[in-house]
Protein backbone atom coordinates (compact mmCIF):
# COMPACT_ATOMS: atom_id res chain seq x y z
CA UNK A 1 0.00 0.00 0.00
CA UNK A 2 1.40 3.60 -1.20
CA UNK A 3 1.45 5.96 2.01
CA UNK A 4 1.36 9.70 1.03
CA UNK A 5 2.25 12.16 3.43
CA UNK A 6 1.98 16.04 3.61
CA UNK A 7 4.97 17.87 0.93
CA UNK A 8 7.32 19.56 3.11
CA UNK A 9 9.81 22.31 2.10
CA UNK A 10 12.63 20.05 3.15
CA UNK A 11 11.53 18.43 0.01
CA UNK A 12 12.73 20.48 -2.61
CA UNK A 13 16.10 19.14 -3.73
CA UNK A 14 14.69 15.88 -3.64
CA UNK A 15 12.37 17.16 -6.34
CA UNK A 16 14.81 18.98 -8.05
CA UNK A 17 16.92 15.76 -8.54
CA UNK A 18 14.22 13.75 -9.35
CA UNK A 19 12.50 16.75 -12.42
CA UNK A 20 16.27 16.07 -13.30
CA UNK A 21 15.83 12.97 -14.77
CA UNK A 22 12.03 13.32 -16.06
CA UNK A 23 12.74 17.33 -17.68
CA UNK A 24 15.89 18.22 -17.84
CA UNK A 25 14.82 20.97 -19.31
CA UNK A 26 13.45 22.82 -16.60
CA UNK A 27 15.85 25.12 -14.72
CA UNK A 28 14.78 25.91 -11.01
CA UNK A 29 16.29 26.05 -7.67
CA UNK A 30 15.65 24.89 -4.09
CA UNK A 31 15.01 28.95 -3.27
CA UNK A 32 12.65 29.57 -5.96
CA UNK A 33 10.83 26.10 -5.22
CA UNK A 34 10.15 27.08 -1.29
CA UNK A 35 9.29 30.41 -2.58
CA UNK A 36 6.69 28.99 -4.94
CA UNK A 37 4.98 27.09 -1.99
CA UNK A 38 4.91 29.26 0.19
CA UNK A 39 2.76 31.72 -2.29
CA UNK A 40 0.56 28.90 -2.99
CA UNK A 41 -0.03 27.83 0.65
CA UNK A 42 -0.95 31.49 1.39
CA UNK A 43 -2.72 32.45 -1.73
CA UNK A 44 -3.66 29.72 -4.14
CA UNK A 45 -5.28 27.22 -1.38
CA UNK A 46 -2.37 24.85 -2.14
CA UNK A 47 -1.14 21.76 -0.84
CA UNK A 48 1.51 19.20 -1.65
CA UNK A 49 2.14 15.84 -0.76
CA UNK A 50 5.25 13.15 -1.28
CA UNK A 51 5.68 9.43 -0.88
CA UNK A 52 9.26 7.76 0.04
CA UNK A 53 11.01 4.80 -0.05
CA UNK A 54 14.21 2.97 1.64
CA UNK A 55 15.97 5.21 -0.91
CA UNK A 56 13.89 8.73 0.23
CA UNK A 57 11.66 10.24 -1.60
CA UNK A 58 10.30 8.58 -4.56
CA UNK A 59 7.61 11.03 -5.71
CA UNK A 60 6.00 14.96 -5.44
CA UNK A 61 2.41 16.07 -6.08
CA UNK A 62 1.31 19.97 -5.72
CA UNK A 63 -2.18 21.12 -6.29
CA UNK A 64 -2.96 24.82 -6.72
CA UNK A 65 -6.05 26.48 -7.16
CA UNK A 66 -5.09 29.34 -10.19
CA UNK A 67 -5.75 32.85 -9.16
CA UNK A 68 -5.11 34.57 -12.38
CA UNK A 69 -7.67 33.49 -14.15
CA UNK A 70 -11.46 35.05 -14.36
CA UNK A 71 -12.93 31.20 -14.55
CA UNK A 72 -14.33 29.98 -11.76
CA UNK A 73 -12.76 26.65 -9.74
CA UNK A 74 -9.79 26.46 -12.27
CA UNK A 75 -7.22 24.90 -11.05
CA UNK A 76 -3.78 23.07 -11.57
CA UNK A 77 -1.76 19.87 -10.05
CA UNK A 78 1.31 18.07 -11.18
CA UNK A 79 2.64 14.78 -9.46
CA UNK A 80 5.96 13.10 -10.74
CA UNK A 81 7.61 9.93 -9.79
CA UNK A 82 11.25 8.73 -10.26
CA UNK A 83 11.40 6.49 -12.93
CA UNK A 84 12.96 3.70 -11.34
CA UNK A 85 10.11 3.33 -9.45
CA UNK A 86 6.80 3.38 -11.80
CA UNK A 87 4.29 0.89 -12.21
CA UNK A 88 3.35 0.95 -8.51
CA UNK A 89 1.00 2.90 -7.79
CA UNK A 90 2.80 6.12 -6.61
CA UNK A 91 1.68 8.36 -9.04
CA UNK A 92 -2.02 7.14 -9.12
CA UNK A 93 -2.06 7.91 -5.03
CA UNK A 94 -0.38 11.14 -5.58
CA UNK A 95 -2.95 12.29 -8.04
CA UNK A 96 -5.38 11.42 -6.19
CA UNK A 97 -4.29 13.49 -3.19
CA UNK A 98 -3.71 16.06 -5.24
CA UNK A 99 -7.55 16.00 -6.73
CA UNK A 100 -9.03 15.68 -3.49
CA UNK A 101 -7.63 18.36 -1.63
CA UNK A 102 -8.81 20.43 -4.92
CA UNK A 103 -12.25 19.31 -4.38
CA UNK A 104 -11.93 20.40 -0.90
CA UNK A 105 -11.18 24.16 -1.72
CA UNK A 106 -13.66 24.53 -4.88
CA UNK A 107 -12.06 23.48 -7.90
CA UNK A 108 -14.00 22.46 -11.08
CA UNK A 109 -11.56 21.88 -13.71
CA UNK A 110 -7.73 20.44 -13.31
CA UNK A 111 -4.75 21.20 -15.89
CA UNK A 112 -1.99 19.24 -15.53
CA UNK A 113 1.04 18.98 -17.90
CA UNK A 114 2.27 15.69 -18.77
CA UNK A 115 5.56 14.11 -20.44
CA UNK A 116 4.59 13.51 -24.24
CA UNK A 117 5.65 9.62 -23.81
CA UNK A 118 3.21 7.02 -24.72
CA UNK A 119 3.42 5.74 -21.23
CA UNK A 120 2.25 8.82 -19.34
CA UNK A 121 -0.30 10.13 -22.17
CA UNK A 122 -1.84 6.72 -21.39
CA UNK A 123 -1.60 7.64 -17.73
CA UNK A 124 -3.68 10.61 -17.75
CA UNK A 125 -5.94 9.29 -20.02
CA UNK A 126 -6.51 6.27 -18.12
CA UNK A 127 -7.18 8.98 -14.95
CA UNK A 128 -10.15 10.83 -16.85
CA UNK A 129 -8.04 13.73 -18.37
CA UNK A 130 -8.14 14.93 -21.69
CA UNK A 131 -5.22 15.69 -23.88
CA UNK A 132 -4.89 19.59 -25.11
CA UNK A 133 -2.25 21.40 -25.52
CA UNK A 134 0.93 20.50 -27.38
CA UNK A 135 4.38 21.88 -25.61
CA UNK A 136 7.81 22.21 -27.58
CA UNK A 137 10.76 22.54 -25.58
CA UNK A 138 14.50 23.18 -26.74
CA UNK A 139 18.03 23.80 -25.89
CA UNK A 140 20.26 26.39 -26.84
CA UNK A 141 23.89 26.22 -26.19
CA UNK A 142 24.96 29.68 -26.30
CA UNK A 143 28.45 29.51 -27.88
CA UNK A 144 26.76 28.90 -30.94
CA UNK A 145 24.02 32.17 -31.16
CA UNK A 146 23.99 34.53 -34.51
CA UNK A 147 25.32 38.01 -33.51
CA UNK A 148 23.64 40.34 -31.74
CA UNK A 149 20.69 42.35 -33.66
CA UNK A 150 21.21 45.87 -34.24
CA UNK A 151 18.45 47.95 -33.00
CA UNK A 152 16.35 50.12 -34.86
CA UNK A 153 15.29 53.98 -34.81
CA UNK A 154 14.08 55.03 -31.03
CA UNK A 155 14.68 51.82 -30.04
CA UNK A 156 16.00 50.95 -26.95
CA UNK A 157 17.14 48.38 -24.11
CA UNK A 158 16.72 48.23 -20.48
CA UNK A 159 17.44 45.37 -18.31
CA UNK A 160 14.24 44.68 -15.76
CA UNK A 161 16.28 45.74 -12.60
CA UNK A 162 16.34 49.45 -14.53
CA UNK A 163 13.03 49.18 -15.69
CA UNK A 164 11.40 48.27 -12.40
CA UNK A 165 8.57 45.53 -11.74
CA UNK A 166 5.61 48.02 -12.84
CA UNK A 167 6.40 48.80 -16.34
CA UNK A 168 7.52 45.17 -16.60
CA UNK A 169 3.83 43.82 -15.31
CA UNK A 170 1.93 46.27 -17.93
CA UNK A 171 3.95 44.49 -20.44
CA UNK A 172 3.90 41.08 -18.91
CA UNK A 173 0.04 41.07 -17.77
CA UNK A 174 -1.00 42.20 -21.49
CA UNK A 175 1.07 39.37 -23.04
CA UNK A 176 -0.34 36.73 -20.74
CA UNK A 177 -3.50 37.54 -21.55
CA UNK A 178 -3.01 36.42 -25.43
CA UNK A 179 -1.03 33.15 -24.32
CA UNK A 180 -2.63 29.78 -25.67
CA UNK A 181 -3.65 28.17 -22.92
CA UNK A 182 -6.66 25.92 -21.18
CA UNK A 183 -7.28 28.28 -18.95
CA UNK A 184 -7.25 32.18 -19.96
CA UNK A 185 -4.44 34.25 -17.58
CA UNK A 186 -7.35 37.31 -17.73
CA UNK A 187 -7.18 38.15 -14.33
CA UNK A 188 -3.70 39.05 -13.07
CA UNK A 189 -3.50 41.43 -10.10
CA UNK A 190 -0.06 43.49 -9.73
CA UNK A 191 0.86 42.10 -6.07
CA UNK A 192 0.30 38.78 -6.44
CA UNK A 193 2.34 39.37 -9.71
CA UNK A 194 4.66 41.00 -7.48
CA UNK A 195 5.15 38.29 -5.50
CA UNK A 196 5.21 35.67 -7.71
CA UNK A 197 7.06 36.59 -10.45
CA UNK A 198 9.37 40.20 -9.20
CA UNK A 199 9.93 38.04 -6.17
CA UNK A 200 10.47 35.01 -7.48
CA UNK A 201 14.40 34.11 -6.37
CA UNK A 202 14.70 32.48 -9.97
CA UNK A 203 13.93 35.72 -11.94
CA UNK A 204 17.88 36.95 -13.00
CA UNK A 205 16.67 40.80 -13.13
CA UNK A 206 19.96 41.74 -14.82
CA UNK A 207 19.65 39.50 -17.62
CA UNK A 208 16.10 39.77 -18.11
CA UNK A 209 15.48 42.22 -20.63
CA UNK A 210 12.63 45.00 -21.48
CA UNK A 211 12.91 46.60 -24.94
CA UNK A 212 11.28 50.19 -25.04
CA UNK A 213 9.89 52.20 -28.24
CA UNK A 214 10.45 55.99 -27.90
CA UNK A 215 10.95 55.09 -24.01
CA UNK A 216 7.69 53.18 -23.73
CA UNK A 217 8.21 49.48 -22.35
CA UNK A 218 6.78 47.34 -25.24
CA UNK A 219 8.53 43.66 -24.88
CA UNK A 220 10.01 41.88 -22.05
CA UNK A 221 11.75 38.17 -21.31
CA UNK A 222 12.17 36.18 -18.08
CA UNK A 223 15.64 34.38 -18.03
CA UNK A 224 15.71 32.25 -14.91
CA UNK A 225 18.99 31.46 -13.86
CA UNK A 226 20.75 29.22 -12.38
CA UNK A 227 24.35 30.06 -11.99
CA UNK A 228 25.95 27.30 -10.38
CA UNK A 229 24.85 25.12 -13.46
CA UNK A 230 25.02 28.02 -15.87
CA UNK A 231 22.03 27.11 -17.83
CA UNK A 232 18.97 29.36 -17.43
CA UNK A 233 15.46 29.21 -18.87
CA UNK A 234 13.15 31.53 -20.68
CA UNK A 235 10.13 31.68 -19.11
CA UNK A 236 8.29 34.21 -20.86
CA UNK A 237 8.36 36.78 -23.54
CA UNK A 238 5.63 38.83 -24.99
CA UNK A 239 5.42 42.46 -26.53
CA UNK A 240 2.11 44.39 -25.69
CA UNK A 241 -0.69 44.15 -28.93
CA UNK A 242 0.09 47.98 -29.91
CA UNK A 243 4.23 47.00 -30.98
CA UNK A 244 3.35 43.71 -32.42
CA UNK A 245 4.74 42.29 -35.36
CA UNK A 246 7.93 44.96 -35.13
CA UNK A 247 10.67 42.19 -34.59
CA UNK A 248 10.60 43.55 -30.97
CA UNK A 249 10.76 39.53 -29.51
CA UNK A 250 13.81 38.90 -31.76
CA UNK A 251 15.69 41.45 -30.14
CA UNK A 252 14.74 41.15 -26.70
CA UNK A 253 16.01 37.31 -26.60
CA UNK A 254 19.07 38.18 -28.82
CA UNK A 255 20.28 41.14 -26.31
CA UNK A 256 19.59 39.00 -23.27
CA UNK A 257 21.17 35.96 -24.68
CA UNK A 258 24.30 37.43 -25.46
CA UNK A 259 24.34 39.10 -21.97
CA UNK A 260 23.74 36.01 -20.18
CA UNK A 261 26.86 34.03 -22.16
CA UNK A 262 28.97 37.48 -21.50
CA UNK A 263 27.89 36.25 -17.95
CA UNK A 264 29.13 33.01 -17.93
CA UNK A 265 26.25 30.74 -18.79
CA UNK A 266 26.45 28.39 -21.29
CA UNK A 267 22.78 26.66 -22.22
CA UNK A 268 19.43 28.05 -22.51
CA UNK A 269 15.92 26.65 -22.47
CA UNK A 270 12.96 27.53 -23.20
CA UNK A 271 9.08 25.38 -24.40
CA UNK A 272 6.40 26.79 -26.73
CA UNK A 273 2.75 25.62 -27.13
CA UNK A 274 3.00 24.26 -30.61
CA UNK A 275 0.57 26.96 -32.49
CA UNK A 276 2.75 29.82 -31.36
CA UNK A 277 4.15 29.79 -34.43
CA UNK A 278 6.20 33.41 -34.42
CA UNK A 279 8.14 32.48 -30.91
CA UNK A 280 8.71 28.84 -32.84
CA UNK A 281 10.21 30.67 -35.63
CA UNK A 282 12.30 33.08 -33.38
CA UNK A 283 13.52 30.46 -31.73
CA UNK A 284 14.66 28.32 -34.55
CA UNK A 285 16.55 31.51 -35.35
CA UNK A 286 18.41 31.94 -32.37
CA UNK A 287 19.63 28.32 -32.93
CA UNK A 288 17.23 26.08 -30.59
CA UNK A 289 17.13 22.72 -30.73
CA UNK A 290 14.55 20.81 -29.70
CA UNK A 291 15.06 17.71 -26.67
CA UNK A 292 11.25 16.98 -25.87
CA UNK A 293 7.97 18.02 -25.58
CA UNK A 294 4.89 17.94 -22.82
CA UNK A 295 0.89 17.94 -23.08
CA UNK A 296 -1.72 19.81 -21.23
CA UNK A 297 -4.30 17.80 -20.04
CA UNK A 298 -7.63 19.05 -18.43
CA UNK A 299 -10.11 16.86 -15.84
CA UNK A 300 -13.97 18.20 -15.01
CA UNK A 301 -14.00 17.06 -11.30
Amino acid sequence: MTTVRPGTFDDAASLLAIRAQVFPWQVNTVAGLRHGWELSTRNAKGARFAVDDERGMVGFARADLNIWTSEEGAASATAIVRPDARGKGIGTALLAAAEEHLRSVGARKVVVYALDDPDTLRFAEKHGYTLTHSARYQRLLLADLPPVLSLPAGVTIATAAEIGPEALFAVDAEAMADEPSDTPFDKVEYDDWREDVWEDPNIDKDLSTVVLVDGEPATMTYLYADRESGRFMSTGTGTRRAFRGRGLAKIAKSVAFHAARDAGFTAGYTGNDETNKPMLAINEWLGYQPIGAERSCVKVL
